[in-house]
């Protein structure tokens, strides 16, 4: 998945970096030179990306070894025409609190904007990755451009995890989050992942939580 992901993203920058592409998203493949990341975070439908829906979107903005959670990014989207009962247990999103969701593709369009070309640091990342560039590519014609970190492997990095072994059944967001003592905001919600996503990302980056 990452190896067909990178090609991808090379292609796009290629395409739509160049003066040709899209003026509106044509910063979105440049290079990115600042100190900021994004921490992200998508509630879905389902696990299998084939499947999978998705209902919210949360991201933050990581400055100077803070979170800039009170300018954070937080959407419902337009619940889907199958809302799985299971999936409901998880993220607690009922049909009637997507009622005043965004149609996905501004949805999207919002997410772009607020991200720019800054990397990515998600739980699992890989994961929100292929279903948003599932999603964005009959829409726009690209995948998400940004490069990202993952949690885990920052994680397995972290402890010198260098091999599958019976750790890894302790690699779960919560247990992550209690071996780092971060305290889990909003758990379930894609705002609140993110926040503590982006924590988990500071404290093992040797800042501030």
């Amino acid at each position: 998945m990452y190896l067909r992901r990178h090609m991808r993203r090379f292609q796009d920058r290629l395409k739509y970096g160049r003066r040709n592409g899209q003026a509106r998203w044509r910063g979105l493949f440049a290079p990115y030179h600042g100190d900021e990341m994004v921490a992200l975070d998508i509630e879905t439908t389902s696990m299998d990306v084939k499947q999978a829906e998705i209902l919210s979107i949360g991201a933050v903005i990581i400055k100077d070894n803070r979170v800039k959670s009170s300018n954070g990014l937080s959407i419902n989207i337009q619940a889907p025409a199958n809302l799985p009962a299971e999936s409901v247990k998880v993220h607690l999103l009922r049909r009637i609190d997507l009622a005043d969701g965004l149609p996905l593709e501004e949805a999207l369009r919002k997410l772009l904007e607020f991200v720019g070309n800054r990397p990515l640091v998600g739980y699992y990342i890989n994961y929100d990755l292929a279903v948003l560039d599932k999603v964005m590519r009959p829409l726009f014609g690209f995948g998400m451009p940004n490069r990202s970190v993952d949690i885990i492997s920052l994680f397995r990095r972290r402890l010198n995890l260098k091999a599958m072994n019976d750790f890894e059944m302790k690699l779960g967001f919560d247990d992550i989050a209690k071996q780092l003592q971060i305290p889990i905001v909003g758990r379930h919600t894609a705002l609140g992942d993110a926040i503590t996503t982006a924590m988990m990302y500071i404290h093992m980056k040797g800042g501030r939580k």
